[in-house]
């Protein structure tokens, strides 16, 4: 009976060990791309077609720039999320049956989110770890290991098809290469068959941006992305991408957006896309231990040297309606759903004449424009044994636009508008927003591209070294292999010959110290930080220390202000071994943002990983007495221009005055109980209101009276202010 017990007991703890996750998620953050991963295989957000947007702005599906929620005219904007959703494809024959897994990036027949949890994927576990030079404390991180990322997001998840899969996505913060994630994925066989003809592939929504289209459109779904962004293939880079027309000029805004330091005034600047930087080659079938039907004239070309097909095998572009039964047939063993380049017809305008593409995947270049929204990629077929693993690495890529004016002459797949009818090898030239391109192979209107750079700066989240999307891959590639930098525009890429686990050494600039934000009893905040950065050093320093620059702004995407520049060990700022900068322009109420770069001997600045959130406040007062409203009257059209968390600036009104622990009420001229503000703050007698009431509506012009009681004592102070709409 003792053995029996002791049985069961062991049966239990083992169930407890073995109990999987449920469906959690880590944000990257570290970059300047931010994106969403979570432990069922799914990047970004729950995939849907567009029209159920991203509630609250988080979490991000690949955000680039960061931190865009806003509210302007009273309407939400959730920021600059380009992606609808991805994940990862994989289809095996296991025991005679051929079994799938779509872990992310699955829809029903009507583009509308479809669970993945419990159906495709089972959580395993996910981590998120920090390689930061600098601890939260300020101090230099002495176990930062700079062959490392900064930022490690490590997620697991096991499949009805037999393989585990394990994904390891990294992100820096460094200039020139905070616009890419990494990700190393592990195809490991966990289950007792062998697992014959299986495919990998990598499957998203690319919709960039959606702040451009819910400005343009009102909403951000495929409907109106379909006929304003194109799909597009670089052959050399082995990179899939998206990108828009004209990069949606405001209408509103352009001319405020436009100017130096702010976020430009295009509003879907963006190109996203994916690219390939390892896959697996050992473990393919070779031609003969395969099952895969393959035509006649494609048998001709898609065997290598080895008897192995050549990769990719699947480059598809489609609508935003993934449905299994639909993308089970991009897996299909038995009828390749996109066939190769067969003949060097297909490859001809390649200036070296290079044919490296005959055998591979033909991207479906005549649906570039009628059907952008969604991009497979994948690769095989695998032939795994119990326990083996095929490795691959792809990286998130984020450029502003696709390329530069001198960049025009460059051609890759896509980028027209004649759908089905399209004759030739399908390479057009790219564009960018240097100088719109005018070509017959784009139809109403017959252009592409912008001329928004002639006349105006990069916004200030863009590298001046590195604008493109293709600009952006290259470094991927650099940051992947350890390699020096390449322009891969006129030289073929290979992923096969990289190694199956990261380099990841670049030169590093020195980082950015650790920031806080202080009230004043003059409202004047301060902003202050240690001096520990100064004495980071690495063999691959790019250069010492120089100086800070303090930034300030009303709003994370700009405009981006001095508010000076900062030396080593300044006396004007330089006290008791820290730096404290005031901030002369803070106002009482306003939410304003801060950072501070560290810029090295050769000008580099450090990465933007230090940004803080701080409402100017003043001290409580120790005995209620007069309460202020400021401003009063509040006129909407005073020209005050930016956006907080409760609304737009010029929306707000601050009580001052306040107690530690207070209740505002507010009533109309009738007297009807308009809103109720609870106030306790850490000795801060402010707080701020958007003119919302309590059902959640926007409030008329008119007088208003208040009441504050404090909570301690019970005493009451009144006024009145106005509103003018």
């Amino acid at each position: 009976m003792k053995n029996i017990k002791l049985i069961i007991l062991f049966s239990v703890l083992t169930a407890a060990v073995a109990l999987p996750q449920s469906r959690d998620y880590k944000v990257h953050s570290r970059g300047m791309l931010h994106q969403t991963v979570y432990n069922t295989g799914e990047l970004g957000r729950a995939f849907d077609a567009g029209s159920t947007g991203i509630a609250g702005g988080y979490p991000p599906s690949l955000e680039w720039p960061p931190n865009g929620y806003e509210i302007i005219d009273r309407k939400e904007y959730d920021g600059q999320h380009s992606s609808l959703g991805g994940g990862v494809y994989l289809g095996v024959t296991k025991a005679g049956q051929r079994v799938y897994a779509f872990c992310g990036a699955v829809s029903d027949n009507n583009g509308k989110t479809v669970p993945v949890e419990g159906v495709y994927s089972t959580p395993i576990s996910i981590e998120r770890r920090e390689n930061f030079p600098v601890l939260s404390s300020g101090a230099l991180n002495l176990s930062y290991n700079p062959d490392e990322a900064e930022e490690i997001i490590v997620s697991k998840w096991s499949t009805p098809t037999g393989i585990t899969v394990s994904r390891t996505s990294r992100a820096w913060s460094f200039p020139g290469y905070n616009q890419f994630i990494i990700y190393e994925y592990e195809f490991q066989n966990t289950s007792q068959d062998t697992l014959k003809d299986a495919f990998i592939a990598w499957t998203y929504g690319f919709a960039p941006s959606m702040f451009g289209y819910e400005r343009k459109f009102n909403r951000w779904a495929e409907g109106d992305y379909r006929s304003n962004s194109f799909a597009r293939y670089d052959l050399h880079r082995y990179m899939a991408y998206n990108h828009d027309r004209d990069a949606k000029p405001d209408t509103a805004l352009f001319d405020t957006w436009s100017k130096d330091g702010n976020r430009g005034g295009l509003n879907s600047p963006q190109a996203v896309g994916l690219i390939v930087l390892h896959y697996d080659y050992d473990h393919l079938s070779v031609k003969g231990n395969t099952d895969l039907v393959v035509n006649t004239d494609e048998d001709k070309v898609i065997w290598d040297e080895n008897n192995k097909v050549k990769q990719p095998y699947l480059l598809r572009t489609e609508n935003a309606n993934l449905y299994y039964t639909k993308v089970m047939a991009w897996l299909d063993n038995q009828s390749r759903k996109t066939g190769p380049f067969k003949g060097s017809s297909d490859s001809a305008n390649f200036s070296d004449n290079n044919y490296y593409w005959i055998g591979r995947a033909k991207n479906t270049f005549k649906l570039s424009y009628t059907q952008p929204a969604c991009r497979g990629y994948g690769f095989g077929p695998y032939r795994l044994n119990p326990g083996e693993t095929a490795k691959f690495t792809v990286a998130e890529v984020v450029g502003y636009g696709p390329g530069r004016a001198s960049d025009s002459v460059y051609k890759d797949l896509g980028g027209s508008t004649l759908g089905s009818s399209e004759t030739g090898s399908g390479l057009h030239p790219v564009p960018s927003w240097y100088k719109a391109l005018s070509y017959p192979e784009v139809q109403n209107p017959s252009s592409i591209g912008s001329n928004y750079l002639q006349a105006h700066p990069l916004p200030w989240y863009v590298n001046p070294d590195v604008v493109s999307i293709r600009d952006v891959a290259d470094r991927a590639i650099q940051m992947y292999t350890g390699n020096q930098l390449i322009k891969w525009d006129s030289l073929q890429f290979e992923p096969k010959t990289t190694p199956e686990k990261g380099v990841y050494r670049v030169k590093i600039p020195i980082p950015s110290p650790i920031i806080r934000v202080e009230n004043t009893t003059s409202a004047t905040n301060k902003i202050i930080w240690g001096p520990q950065v100064e004495s980071f050093t690495s063999t691959r320093l790019s250069s010492p220390f120089s100086h800070y620059l303090v930034m300030r702004a009303l709003h994370p995407l700009g405009p981006w202000t001095l508010i000076d520049s900062v030396g080593r060990r300044d006396i004007r700022y330089f006290k008791d071994s820290v730096y404290v900068v005031s901030d002369y322009a803070s106002d009482l109420g306003v939410e304003v943002y801060y950072a501070v770069y560290s810029v090295d001997s050769l000008g580099h600045k450090s990465g933007f990983t230090n940004m803080t959130e701080h409402t100017t406040q003043a001290p409580s007062v120790q005995t209620l007495g007069k309460v202020y409203v400021i401003p009063n009257p509040l006129v909407v059209t005073n020209g005050r221009t930016g956006s907080a968390q409760g609304g737009d600036v010029s929306d707000q009104i601050g009580f001052f005055g306040l107690t530690k622990k207070c209740t505002i009420r507010i009533f109309s001229f009738s007297g009807q109980l308009i809103q109720t503000i609870n106030h306790d703050s850490d000795g801060y007698s402010d707080v701020s209101w958007f003119q919302i009431s309590r059902n959640h509506q926007m409030i008329a012009s008119g007088v208003y009276f208040f009441t504050v009681e404090d909570a301690a004592t019970g005493k009451r102070a009144k006024g009145k202010f106005v509103i003018i709409h």
